[in-house]
């Protein structure tokens, strides 16, 4: 019997090894003449992608070059395009710039000091002027520049934005989607001080049904709403030592029926919105100096 066991064994430990030598085969066969790519690792806490309007501005794009070898890479084509949103009746002058390229970096000037190479960009709101040839008169807030990225190998090959699956793009690892979006923000800045007046709506007359409004005077936060009825006019106090000043609006069950505004203590009417407010964002345009 225990021959009988030895015999047994000895055949499945052959057949293990014969079966991983086919799989491992088959793994070749698969692979075979595959041509790999080379990503880029966005890290994002070196990265800031927000252009100061009437403030100094540096944005940074910052990445590891995730490369088998770490010899293929040729250099790296840096694009930007820039997107005037703000015109209107009032600004019908559309300043937006189609994609140009802005530089190249060659392999050489990564970074090399880590376990992968780093490309490291950034620019100024000088820099950004002088290459698109812009003044800060001919943007504003809510503009955005799009920053793409061209990632060129030795052998010719390029990886960019157009060519690269959701798992590289968008995946928790990878996170290179080639791009970025820089939007244009404007620094908060002293409100007028004095009592504000913010007007509440409800179209339907039983109150914000947990909507509110969150107001926070240098990070100090005091909630608003209004529990029932139609209307509702809550007055509240910035103090002439207020700093800054923040508005965001937290949603409810009934966003459709919630309309409101809100009056700085100049008389301007520095928020007007509704029904469906936009919920969790700041609703005080900065770049309007209204609010001071």
């Amino acid at each position: 019997m225990k021959t009988l066991l030895n015999k047994i064994s000895l055949i499945t430990i052959l057949a293990f090894i014969i079966g991983c030598s086919d799989t491992e085969k088959t793994i070749d066969e698969v692979f075979e003449g595959t041509t790999r790519g080379t990503v880029l690792k966005t890290i994002d806490e070196q990265t800031s992608l927000e252009f100061n309007v009437g403030g100094e501005s540096l944005v940074t794009v910052a990445a590891e070059v995730i490369d088998q070898r770490g010899q293929d890479v040729d250099r790296i084509d840096v694009y930007m395009s820039f997107f005037d949103n703000q015109t209107n009746i009032n600004d019908p002058i559309n300043n937006s710039i189609p994609e140009e390229l802005y530089t190249s970096v060659p392999a050489s000037e990564l970074d090399n000091s880590g376990e992968y190479p780093v490309f490291d960009f950034r620019f100024t709101g000088d820099e950004f002027n002088s290459f698109f040839g812009l003044t800060a008169d001919d943007y504003t807030g809510g503009d955005r520049i799009n920053v793409r990225l061209e990632l060129v190998m030795n052998d010719g090959r390029v990886f960019t934005s157009t060519n690269v699956n959701n798992v590289v793009s968008g995946g928790a690892f990878y996170r290179s989607p080639f791009q970025y979006n820089v939007n244009f923000v404007c620094p908060a800045d002293t409100p007028a001080s004095g009592t504000w007046t913010i007007e509440m709506q409800d179209s339907y007359g039983d109150g914000w049904n947990g909507g509110e409004l969150i107001v926070s005077i240098d990070g100090n936060e005091t909630s608003y709403t209004m529990d029932d009825g139609t209307s509702k006019t809550i007055n509240f106090d910035v103090p002439s030592s207020a700093g800054t000043i923040s508005i965001v609006y937290a949603s409810g069950s009934w966003d459709s029926e919630v309309t409101f505004q809100v009056f700085a203590s100049n008389g301007n009417a520095i928020i007007e919105a509704g029904p469906n407010p936009p919920a969790g964002i700041e609703l005080i345009n900065y770049c309007n100096r209204n609010y001071q």
